[in-house]
């Protein structure tokens, strides 16, 4: 008895030793760094539990100042402005396994005199959103940050039904990355409700429902590598884009549990725009400046003579849309250009051109901008990849430069397409594309 007694104080020693180790080894410390293109962005993760506390992680000065916390255990996402001291609640979205999908039960009509003479919100009943999921694991297996992490490929398909709200175009998503499992915290893809409902002039709120089907005996779990490629397939063209994201820091530390709460003292807002800050083109010059290694910074003095070997385009207001912030994405267009022996300055007119000695004078004609689909949504909604994305918008525009001292055409180039983000960013990428699609064709 007296052997036993020991044994059992022996043991309850050794947990009381063991218990904080294993507590702390379950809260985790990460910085990644996601990029889009050439523009990247940095944010700190913190996870204890079954909560992930993300910061930063904006584009361009807007979506940095914004805290993401997912309470796995609530199944629901707290977005929080800290300057604005707001924050939204966005609950996870019920998925339907596709084989438990049943018909909505038929309900009799009330009778006209007991519907209620108010104003408030009616809901509209949408369509179904298919989501197809396949996971495999390759098997292969390394040692990152003291941890096992496993080589993963998945997909997953997105396909509306004919009468849902939220998009009308399919998805692919293919991911390839490196994974690694955390104590406690296991929580799911979330694709938000509020915030991708599909509203109607504040009138109507229409909801879709979410049907799944899952294959492959795989998993996936916390990425510390991965690259994900998101295919938009409509009727007349298919867009791509494609973001990576890698670990810098990967630690134990101890968290305080009030990191992933909703702060004291702060305002619930029902519209998750209220969060957003106003775009910023100083950041955004600022970032594509730091991003863009070994190119020209955008801001280059037009009254100083042309760095030998370079070419100096002349980049005009673009015409048309007067709703847009056309000086803005006149310096948006500076920025793409600039770099790699190309030298961008903004411009008022043609005599602008000659005075400082351009080259070539970028002339941009924006004949469309009209709002599409929900598909920027998705985009937003699926692990944050782009926090301006809130819709999709349809962009027209032709770009001609022209020789300055002939003013014959040198390349012209006609942009046509759906592009993520509200009007002006949506604009602002439409229009990047074709500086890109110029400068090819100008060194070719």
């Amino acid at each position: 008895m007296k052997v036993h007694s020991i044994n059992f104080l022996l043991m309850v020693c050794m947990l009381a030793i063991l218990t904080p180790s294993i507590a702390k080894s379950q809260q985790y410390k990460l910085r990644q760094v996601m990029s889009i293109s050439t523009m990247k962005s940095e944010s700190t993760i913190y996870v204890k539990g079954s909560r992930k506390r993300t910061e930063g992680g904006g584009y361009a000065g807007m979506g940095a100042n914004l805290v993401t916390i997912e309470q796995c255990d609530l199944k629901r996402t707290i977005r929080i402005n800290d300057k604005k001291k707001l924050y939204f609640i966005d609950p996870f979205v019920k998925e339907i396994e596709e084989d438990e999908e049943k018909p909505a039960p038929k309900t009799k009509p009330a009778p006209a005199a007991s519907k209620p003479q108010d104003t408030k919100q009616e809901t509209k009943t949408g369509g179904i959103i298919y989501m197809y999921y396949n996971i495999t694991d390759t098997g292969e297996r390394k040692k990152m940050f003291g941890v096992t992490a496993r080589h993963v490929w998945s997909t997953q398909k997105i396909k509306p039904s004919a009468d849902a709200c939220m998009m009308k175009d399919s998805m692919l998503i293919k991911t390839d990355g490196w994974y690694i499992d955390l104590p406690e915290f296991n929580c799911p893809v979330s694709y938000g409700g509020g915030s991708m409902s599909n509203k109607n002039d504040g009138k109507l709120e229409c909801r879709d429902r979410f049907v799944s089907k899952r294959s492959g005996k795989g998993k996936l779990g916390f990425p510390l590598i991965e690259k994900r490629t998101m295919v938009m397939g409509g009727r007349t063209e298919t867009s791509e884009y494609v973001t990576n994201i890698e670990t810098l820091e990967f630690s134990t530390v101890k968290l305080d549990s009030m990191l992933f709460e909703i702060p004291i003292g702060y305002t619930e807002t029902k519209n998750q725009e209220d969060l957003q800050e106003p775009f910023d083109a100083n950041a955004y010059m600022k970032q594509m400046g730091a991003n863009q290694a070994g190119q020209v910074s955008a801001a280059v003095n037009p009254n100083e003579p042309k760095k030998s070997g370079s070419m100096r385009i002349g980049v005009l207001v673009p015409a048309g849309e007067s709703t847009l912030q056309l000086s803005l994405l006149q310096q948006r267009m500076v920025a793409s250009l600039s770099g790699n022996k190309v030298e961008a300055i903004a411009i008022n007119s043609e005599e602008d051109a000659k005075k400082y000695n351009c080259d070539l004078t970028l002339k941009t004609d924006i004949t469309k901008v009209k709002q599409g689909s929900k598909a920027g949504s998705i985009l937003k909604a699926i692990k944050n990849t782009d926090p301006t994305a809130t819709s999709g918008y349809n962009v027209d525009a032709t770009m001609t430069l022209i020789n300055t001292g002939t003013g014959s055409t040198k390349a012209e180039e006609k942009v046509s397409g759906k592009f993520d983000g509200k009007a002006d960013e949506a604009a602002a990428r439409a229009l990047e594309k074709g500086c890109g699609s110029l400068l090819q064709a100008i060194r070719n």
